[in-house]
C-alpha cells in the first residue's frame, strides 16, 4: 500500500495562541478596516497624506543617517571584540580548580 507524501503530524502543530506583537498587528488591521468601512473619505485622505509624506521624504538623507549611526556604533564594538579576542589569545588557558570543603 503506497502512502501519499504528506507533512508529518508533529510538524503540523500550530500554536493557537497569538503572541502580543501578532495581537497588536491584528488590532491595527481591524481598526484600519473598520475606519475605512465607516469613514471612507477620511481613510482616503489619510492614505493620500501618508503617500505624499513618504514621497517627499528625503530617502538619501534617511539612509545616510542610519548608515552613519550604524558605523559610529559598529567601530567601537568591533574594536572591543578585537581587544577581547587578542587578550584571549595572549593569555594562557586557566584550568578551573575544584575546591573541596
Amino acid at each position: 500500500m503506497n502512502r501519499p507524501l504528506s507533512v508529518p503530524l508533529n510538524l503540523m502543530k500550530i500554536d493557537p495562541t497569538p503572541k502580543p506583537a501578532e495581537q497588536f498587528v491584528h488590532r491595527l488591521v481591524n481598526d484600519a478596516e473598520t475606519m475605512a468601512r465607516n469613514e471612507p473619505a477620511k481613510a482616503m485622505a489619510v492614505a493620500l497624506g501618508l503617500g505624499l509624506v513618504l514621497h517627499v521624504l528625503p530617502t538619501r538623507f534617511l539612509v545616510a543617517s542610519v548608515t552613519a549611526v550604524t558605523l559610529t556604533v559598529l567601530r567601537p564594538a568591533l574594536l572591543t571584540l578585537g581587544v577581547v579576542k587578542a587578550f584571549e589569545l595572549c593569555t594562557p588557558p586557566v584550568k578551573p580548580q575544584i575546591l573541596l570543603p
